[in-house]
């Protein structure tokens, strides 16, 4: 059985909760009633083997039942909140699932595939994103510190010193958690942590592909989608930026490690002098940052689009083996990154009514009003979010157009195959009627031969001299020489 202090801070927890389900300890008293009805029937089966009850309800048992108690919660409804929204992170609930696993040896700081990730698939094994074990997977940012280091690096955060880090960064206002392939007990914990709603927990860990943005009491959720080319295949790999916008902080998740995070708080460290950091704004840099890596990629298509539309009339027929293969490969690129860039403009539409209905006043999910000071930091973002758009709708529209190219080139080019052809065939055809032509000249003359060298009596052979043979000839010769004239008048030679 548990301790009782376990059993107080477990009914503590509960009794604050604003709703009730009544069936969950039915669920649970099932399963303890079917786990004994099993023990009974090992030990009537063995009649001989002594058990102990402290070795039946073990401590594995025990966090299992909390387990199964808490998932069945979770997934059946979402814990609603008592008077004002809790925004701020509950360290308590930290320590209390630390602790927890610590004393019963279960905490797991490997990554491993939860239930869900494993009912969707071993997504996480796709496309390379295996992290290297000696990486920093945490990076605390504060952007509010006058002076010193900005940015503290971990390898894991459920320990002492990552506990403390947290708790330093979330005593100030403008800070940042940027997390690389969080595991299983790690998520959990940051769940019950930051108030995560269950939902977006799952998306996360199911590294749900789709781009979106959805409002929830306590924060903002945005899920938007990056990518990096491999470099054995030259292929590109998405991977998506779970963005999570809170009143004092901004908290992001990637399972693919990339220097986006690096390059933000690069950029943040230079304007933080000049300019108030909020988390909005950092999220706004985020999204920048990860539509610009998109113009180097697009820059690529056009130089090769161009290339190929200037190639393609031009080659000579040796040079046009790989033609093909490259427009294939040009037009596979450009379609990638045009279905990345279109479903960017819906999260981008969803942010900028967001933030100007904040900047009008118009915000249902908070009995805080809004001063003018953050009236103007939503009307700014807003704007920012219009220039990424901006931007995102020019990509979108080259990309279009180097799309009309590549199948301008490619038809251009299967033209060119077939006029190729239409010429070989023509050249065939030519050369098969000269053939014919000449066969025509020489059949009769081989008969004429082949009737003279016959073993039967011919015309002129009791004639010792050799008239009948140059009149032969000379027959032969006016022959060849009317057949050729006739061949030339009609165009056959």
């Amino acid at each position: 059985m548990s301790s009782p202090t376990e059993s107080e801070i477990r009914a503590s927890r509960m009794n604050h909760r604003s709703f009730s389900l009544p069936f969950v300890d039915n669920i649970l008293s099932n399963r303890r009633r079917k786990s004994s009805q099993s023990i009974n029937n090992a030990q009537l089966q063995q009649p001989f083997v002594s058990v102990h009850p402290s070795s039946i309800h073990s401590g594995i048992n025990e966090e299992e039942w909390s387990d199964d108690k808490e998932d069945v919660e979770a997934d059946v409804l979402y814990p609603q909140y008592e008077g004002e929204i809790q925004d701020k992170a509950d360290m308590a609930a930290f320590d209390e699932i630390v602790d927890g696993r610590t004393s019963n040896s279960t905490l797991k700081l490997s990554r491993t595939l939860s239930k869900r990730s494993r009912s969707y698939g071993d997504q996480h094994a796709m496309y390379g994103t295996a992290v290297d074990p000696e990486a920093y997977r945490y990076h605390i940012y504060q952007s509010r510190l006058p002076s010193g280091v900005h940015t503290q690096q971990l390898q894991q955060l459920l320990t002492g010193e990552g506990r403390n880090l947290l708790d330093n960064a979330l005593n100030t206002s403008g800070w940042w958690v940027d997390i690389l392939s969080p595991t299983d007990e790690e998520m959990k914990t940051i769940g019950k942590t930051f108030h995560i709603h269950p939902l977006t927990v799952e998306d996360i860990m199911a590294q749900e592909p789709r781009e979106k943005m959805e409002l929830f009491p306590n924060y903002t959720f945005i899920s938007f989608r990056s990518f990096h080319i491999d470099p054995y295949t030259e292929q590109i790999r998405p991977f998506n930026f779970y963005i999570l916008i809170f009143r004092q902080g901004l908290l992001t998740f990637h399972f693919k490690q990339s220097n986006i995070p690096q390059k933000v708080r690069e950029r943040t460290d230079q304007l933080r002098s000049s300019m108030r950091i909020t988390p909005d704004w950092m999220s706004y840099a985020l999204i920048d940052a990860v539509t610009d890596e998109f113009a180097p990629t697009i820059l690529q298509v056009e130089m090769e689009a161009v290339s190929i539309d200037e190639l393609s009339l031009v080659l000579r027929r040796s040079e046009q083996s790989d033609m093909l293969r490259r427009i294939s490969r040009c037009r596979r690129r450009s379609t990638h990154l045009s279905r990345l860039l279109t479903s960017k403009m819906d999260v981008l539409k969803s942010l900028m009514k967001r933030y100007e209905d904040w900047a009008n006043g118009d915000d249902d999910l908070s009995d805080d009003p809004l001063t003018a000071e953050g009236k103007k930091a939503f009307s700014d973002v807003c704007l920012y979010l219009g220039d990424i758009q901006d931007h995102v709708v020019t990509m979108v529209q080259n990309i279009n157009h180097y799309n009309r190219i590549l199948g301008r080139a490619h038809t251009n080019y299967l033209a060119q195959v077939n006029v190729e052809l239409t010429q070989t065939y023509s050249l065939t055809n030519m050369v098969m009627n000269r053939l014919t032509f000449l066969a025509t000249v020489f059949v009769p003359l081989t008969v004429a031969g082949g009737i003279f060298g016959m073993n039967v009596k011919v015309p002129g052979q009791d004639y010792i001299d050799l008239n009948y043979f140059f009149w032969i000839l000379n027959g032969f010769a006016i022959y060849c020489i009317i057949v050729a004239f006739f061949g030339r008048y009609i165009g056959m030679l």
